[in-house]
């Protein structure tokens, strides 16, 4: 696996050529982003997105920066736990207009409008996450986070073809250690030292008009996570599955199974790989849905927070238990 000095070596691949062809050079794995993702062509049918995940024992937040090229748009969605309150803040922006989104995933990245601010500012070895919105199920929203990027933490970087014509880049970021608070009106929320994660889910493609992708992923201490997801690579041969110990991402090779219990809306999900890679049970605690529409356009996505539980084989074909990691999962129809 190419190591961190490795990598910081690297000259970046291209994603694709001047008219907006993928590269072969370009489609594949790696643990360490090594992929340009500058889009040419295809002028309404790029997308880019940067979508932050931050959990907590008390408290989970999840914002998302995406450029539909026709369209910008801005969400932020705060859980609390251990009360069950919930508010989500939507807000868009013409041509993205004030949505600036980099082609590398760990560059500055921000979304701008008077009624919802989101800034991650990038600094060696670190982020700062900020947000703002002035009134977010009627209350002021105020959020400080410090997020690092510890050296040795890798990540699952995948560049793959789509069918049409169409390719997607990702760069998942999970188990970045977090710290700092949230404010929601007067109530007042601090990060778990040890235990409160940031995720980055950091996509650009150029997607079919109609699609369909799945995703589930947790955090938990110790060093443990896993990235795990479907719909969108079946064509491919390629896949996202992965698991992290100690900072160390490894691929899981064989089909994974991901299946709800029931139609209930918080129903527990079962997460089983055929090698015996992992044996998960899902428990929500919160269910979430978001469905920002423009005329024919939509995103219908329903996610779900709660508590991972269960075995993983590690490195060494060793048993590493799961109990009550937090994470989400979640399913997006779009026509986009």
């Amino acid at each position: 696996m190419t190591t961190f000095a490795t990598y910081a070596a690297l000259p970046l691949q291209p994603l694709c050529d001047s008219k907006g062809r993928l590269l072969d050079d370009a489609v594949g794995w790696s643990n360490r982003p090594q992929v340009d993702c500058t889009l040419h062509g295809h002028a309404g049918r790029r997308k880019r997105w940067n979508h932050w995940c931050i959990t907590t024992p008390q408290w989970m937040l999840s914002l998302t920066l995406a450029d539909l090229d026709y369209l910008g748009y801005g969400a932020a969605y705060f859980l609390d736990l251990e009360t069950g309150q919930a508010v989500a803040h939507t807000q868009f922006r013409p041509f993205a207009l004030g949505c600036h989104l980099p082609d590398l995933p760990q560059e500055s990245h921000s979304f701008s409008h008077s009624r919802l601010q989101l800034r991650i500012d990038e600094h060696p070895g670190r982020l700062r996450l900020t947000a703002t919105a002035p009134d977010i199920g009627g209350q002021p929203l105020h959020v400080a986070l410090d997020i690092q990027r510890p050296a040795h933490l890798q990540s699952v970087n995948l560049v793959a073809p789509l069918l049409g014509g169409g390719f997607h880049a990702t760069s998942r970021q999970l188990g970045l250690p977090a710290a700092g608070s949230v404010q929601l009106g007067s109530k007042h929320y601090s990060c778990a030292p040890g235990q409160s994660f940031a995720a980055l889910d950091f996509g650009r493609g150029v997607w079919p008009l109609n699609s369909y992708w799945q995703r589930a992923a947790f955090a938990g201490v110790g060093g443990i996570a896993g990235n795990f997801g479907s719909g969108w690579l079946e064509h491919s041969g390629l896949s996202e599955n992965s698991l992290w110990f100690g900072g160390e991402v490894r691929q899981v090779d064989s089909p994974l199974l991901i299946e709800r219990s029931s139609q209930a809306p918080l129903a527990p999900w079962q997460l089983d790989s055929e090698d015996d890679s992992l044996s998960l049970r899902f428990t929500p605690r919160q269910f979430h849905r978001a469905c920002p529409k423009l005329g024919p356009f939509h995103a219908n996505t329903l996610q779900w927070f709660g508590h991972y539980v269960g075995v993983l084989r590690g490195p060494r074909g060793e048993r590493v238990p799961v109990d009550g990691a937090l994470g989400w999962l979640g399913e997006t129809h779009a026509r986009w």
